[in-house]
């Protein structure tokens, strides 16, 4: 079927049973739901009333949801892609569960046999585990793919660095003893124990509760790329309660997934005020100017929501909403900036607070950070795989900041620079020690991105009630 072409619900079904099921057995369950079995997980399909369909995965050994959409049913390619990408995924989910383990020395010469020996005890064994070696130049690149670091004999004096940044996996010192004999049952059998104590919490982002009490009903989405997948966070507060709180999870992102989640919220809650989005790029007037997924300053993204879908659209950056999250939630400081360094691209952003507000300055360009990190620091692109050269950025970012709108503090993300103190040493080869302000390191991002969001749909919306040509006014004056 082309593109333009349309299903109905039983065409899709039909098409669903047409398709070879190899790797996965296809229950139909009753009429609304259906099934896709594998040995590792599960596939489930729902069938809703208005063609509304939800596809997700649940892993057999801990039921926790790792693939989730929901979309309309309308053209017959976009919902087949949809299945399709639900289904490559479900058949990943062995390599998915497989527990990954990075040995590292030197050179990684050393730690490559042990970690063959290491591979063939865990098949003897039966377990789902994959060794790989690498230098330890290269763990910064690739260590956070993997479950548990372990580090040989040798870089045993690098373990506080390395635990500091590798803040979600385990990491090791594999003893002189089991390295030097290559006791593989040994090290296995800390590595079990090692997973068993993990902590899988987050105390910060538990702690963290925040009621808005306002009279309006938003809607707020919010995207993060959050490493290895892209979960698009929703809720609906309703008079500044949560009514609604869940998220999209998926390998690949496009503008279409926001219309497919809009389809299937607003289908059922169509009594909202406002529809507030917190989305990477510079917004301004509707428009986002983000080309790595399709957006440029032609298209007015927020317009064409609106006349989609009959209710006002708000835009906001995706970290100007942290700023403004994490300012409401903590103690007031008149002037702060909230720092995101993506992990791998030396193009950052930051939200912005002067004197209690959000400063977004002419065309909401305000926070825009790389392209002075383009002109103050060589080689940008290549530095930022590396702690040293992440150090580097962030500082210097920093510094611009320190310099021209004097913070009272500094909340920054960065993966590769969660030792602060090695922050403020680099900033004091620039500034005196007192002009450097409090610095937070935070990965808590979920937990401030939608409250930002609804702070500002709730700013805007008052603005509006006084002044309907509000947004008119505004590119006037920044024109």
């Amino acid at each position: 079927m082309t593109s333009d072409q349309q299903f109905t619900l039983n065409e899709f079904k039909e098409w669903i049973r047409s398709i070879g099921h190899e790797g996965y057995i296809l229950e139909e369950t009753d009429e609304r739901h259906w099934c896709l079995k594998t040995e590792y997980a599960e596939g489930r399909i729902v069938f809703h009333e208005m063609d509304i369909i939800e596809l997700m995965i649940v892993r057999a050994k801990d039921e926790e949801t790792i693939f989730y959409l929901h979309f309309q049913l309308h053209d017959a390619q976009h919902a087949q892609n949809l299945y399709e990408e639900m289904v490559r995924t479900l058949l990943d989910v062995p390599n998915r569960l497989k527990v990954k383990v990075l040995l590292t020395c030197t050179s990684g010469l050393t730690t490559g046999y042990f970690a063959m020996k290491l591979n063939e005890a865990a098949e003897n064994l039966r377990l789902d585990y994959e060794f790989k070696a690498v230098p330890f130049s290269k763990i910064f690149e690739c260590g956070f793919e993997y479950d548990v670091v372990l580090l040989a004999p040798q870089v045993h004096y690098e373990y506080d660095h390395v635990r500091s940044i590798f803040r979600s996996q385990s990491v090791i010192k594999i003893p002189a003893a089991v390295f030097a004999q290559y006791r593989s049952g040994d090290l296995i059998e800390t590595i079990m124990e090692a997973l068993r104590e993990k902590r899988t919490s987050d105390p910060e982002a538990e702690a963290i509760r925040s009621v808005f009490d306002n009279e309006k009903r938003i809607l707020c989405i919010g995207l993060i790329n959050h490493h290895d997948s892209y979960r698009i966070g929703y809720c609906i507060y309703d008079h500044g309660r949560r009514t609604l709180d869940k998220e999209v999870i998926k390998e690949t992102h496009s503008f279409v997934d926001i219309e497919d989640l809009l389809d299937y919220v607003l289908t059922r809650h169509s009594n909202i005020d406002a529809v507030a989005i917190a989305y990477p790029g510079i917004s301004y007037r509707g428009c986002l100017h983000m080309p790595e997924y399709g957006l440029s300053r032609d298209f007015n993204m927020g317009r064409y929501l609106e006349e989609k879908y009959g209710h006002r659209v708000i835009l906001i950056n995706d970290v100007n909403a942290m700023a403004l999250g994490y300012y409401a939630m903590h103690e007031n400081c008149e002037n702060m900036v909230f720092y995101f360094q993506p992990r791998g691209n030396y193009k950052a952003g930051a939200g912005v607070i002067i004197d209690g507000g959000l400063h977004r300055g002419a065309l909401s360009a305000a926070g825009e950070i790389d392209r002075l990190i383009k002109a103050v620091v060589d080689e940008p692109e290549k530095k930022i795989f590396e702690p040293e050269g992440a150090l580097e950025i962030v500082s210097k970012a920093l510094l611009a900041f320190i310099t021209t709108i004097a913070p009272e503090k500094l909340v920054v993300y960065s993966a590769l620079t969660p030792d602060v103190s090695k922050i403020r040493d680099v900033l004091k080869e620039y500034i005196e020690e007192e002009f450097i302000p409090e610095i937070i390191w935070t990965d808590v991002l979920k937990t401030y991105i939608l409250p930002g969001a609804l702070i500002h749909a709730l700013d805007v919306l008052k603005r509006l009630e006084r002044d309907p040509l509000y947004y008119e006014h505004l590119e006037e004056n920044n024109n």
